[in-house]
């Protein structure tokens, strides 16, 4: 969505500090988590639909999930295993969620990583590996969400991973 004004808005320094705080967390520019916050709330009420936002940016639909996954993360000489669970995937990218106290959390604040995501199809029980570019990371509750897109995907892990979210 084009960004075509400024407002300017007074606020208290506590205020003001949380959302430096929370921007620092998600990564984002103080400008942009605001940006964020207004648009959710205006889309959550109705008074902003996704198509007249841009927040339909996505190429392919997301399917909530719960699956069992593992991540692979090479650190160097050594290659990581981490469990973890897909919340949230599409043909082109995943939400991760892995508990709180997840050593995953240090590796990824140094550098947000390539990685890559194992699971099996529920329905068949067939393994499917795909190699992942983290994007960003968010400790939500009492977890750590780590949002990535699939970088060159195998064609038969693609077809197998579409037959499962049709």
């Amino acid at each position: 969505m084009k960004k075509d004004i400024v407002y300017s808005i007074r606020m208290n320094l506590l205020v003001r500090e949380a959302l430096k705080r929370a921007a620092k967390k998600e990564r984002r520019t103080v400008a942009s988590l605001l940006d964020k916050i207004i648009l959710d709330y205006l889309e959550e009420q109705r008074y902003l639909l996704p198509s007249e936002t841009g927040s339909d940016r996505r190429n392919f639909n997301r399917s909530k999930i719960t699956l069992p996954a593992t991540t692979s993360v090479n650190s160097g000489a050594t290659t990581d295993n981490f469990p973890c669970v897909v919340i949230d995937i599409a043909m082109g990218g995943v939400l991760i969620s892995y508990p709180k106290g997840s050593p995953i959390r240090t590796i990824f604040m140094q550098e947000l990583r390539n990685f890559i995501l194992s699971f099996k199809l529920p329905q068949t029980g067939e393994a499917l590996d795909f190699q992942c570019d983290a994007r960003r990371m968010v400790e939500v509750d009492n977890e750590i969400q780590v949002g990535a897109i699939l970088t060159e995907p195998d064609e038969e892990a693609l077809k197998k991973l579409q037959t499962y979210l049709l």
